[in-house]
């Protein structure tokens, strides 16, 4: 008797199972589109000396379609504790090869953060320059360019 009440609970259960997964099925094909992959997100860390990041860097991302217009940083800019001297991160940003709009962001001692966006909406290429600000002058590290897509 054990065996029989077994096999009719088991058939039971693979009926259920069997028209728990046809009418999953008819509801996912009755379902809207699945929406868009999440938007492009890029990492970016760039240093006054590209060797040597001891001096200063600025280390971020960038959310290129954040509100479907145009791009949003965020980051921050860091400078070596108790320097005479600050650090600059400048961001130029690019409609194809002409420059649209530019910001920065300086630190004199240890780290600031950052939030920024610009004031244009087409916006395909972002240069990104670190800079050390002495008494002397300022002198800056190579660029590094991000582009979407």
């Amino acid at each position: 008797m054990k065996n029989a009440y077994s096999r009719r609970n088991m058939n039971k259960f693979a009926r259920i199972a069997a028209t728990s997964i046809a009418l999953l099925g008819a509801v996912q094909m009755a379902s809207p589109a699945a929406a868009a992959p999440a938007a492009p997100v890029e990492a970016f860390h760039v240093c006054y000396k590209n060797s040597d990041c001891n001096m200063g860097y600025s280390v971020g991302s960038i959310d290129w379609r954040w509100d479907g217009i145009v791009p949003k940083i965020n980051g921050s800019v860091v400078n070596r504790a108790n320097s005479d001297y600050s650090t600059t991160v400048y961001f130029e940003a690019y409609y194809i090869d002409q420059k649209v709009d530019t910001d920065s962001r300086t630190v004199a001692d240890g780290v600031r953060n950052f939030d920024l966006t610009f004031n244009v909406a087409l916006i395909s290429r972002i240069k990104i320059t670190v800079c050390q600000n002495f008494s002397t002058g300022q002198q800056c590290g190579s660029p590094e360019n991000y582009s979407y897509g």
